[in-house]
């Protein structure tokens, strides 16, 4: 039993410290003077609609902030909760999100509750949708400057 819990405490402080070092490396990183645009907005001509990724939990909004015909831009949102919306009026759906805070995405049968701000910010989208340029805001508390720019190919130093 002492093993097991001895082994639980080892994987937990390699998986926070990975985890910090991650965000290490993501925080002052961020050489690239690109400014991150406003969200835009559904009701905006550059909207181009919305998707659940294939990482679980999250919503992506997609603009095209040139109107060129290509997407561009893309935020990425973490789902707080779901409900059918069998369950939930549209009306009841939009007070509650208001009540709490959150944004609503709504594709019955399901109604989706997000964070009020995005995770993740996107400049540069190729035909894939992956990223050029991309920020993390780790608060969501909006664009506000300490989004942090955000890639997988960063070397860690001491790491093959």
């Amino acid at each position: 039993m002492k093993v097991k819990i001895i082994f639980a405490a080892v994987w937990l402080i390699f998986v926070f410290s990975i985890q910090g070092i991650c965000l290490a490396e993501t925080r002052g990183k961020d050489s690239i003077n690109i400014q991150i645009p406003k969200e835009p907005g559904w009701k905006a001509p550059s909207y181009r609609g919305w998707e659940l990724i294939s990482v679980p939990g999250l919503i992506s909004t997609y603009y095209d902030l040139n109107l060129d015909g290509t997407l561009d831009y893309m935020v990425i949102r973490k789902m707080l909760r779901k409900t059918a919306a069998d369950k939930m009026s549209i009306k009841e759906a939009i007070e509650s999100a208001k009540y709490d805070g959150l944004t609503l995405y709504i594709s019955k049968p399901v109604i989706y509750f997000t964070s009020k701000f995005p995770l993740f910010y996107c400049i540069g989208l190729d035909y894939r949708k992956n990223c050029d340029n991309m920020w993390v805001d780790v608060e969501e508390d909006g664009l506000n400057g300490n989004e942090a720019h955000y890639t997988l190919s960063t070397q860690i130093p001491g790491v093959r």
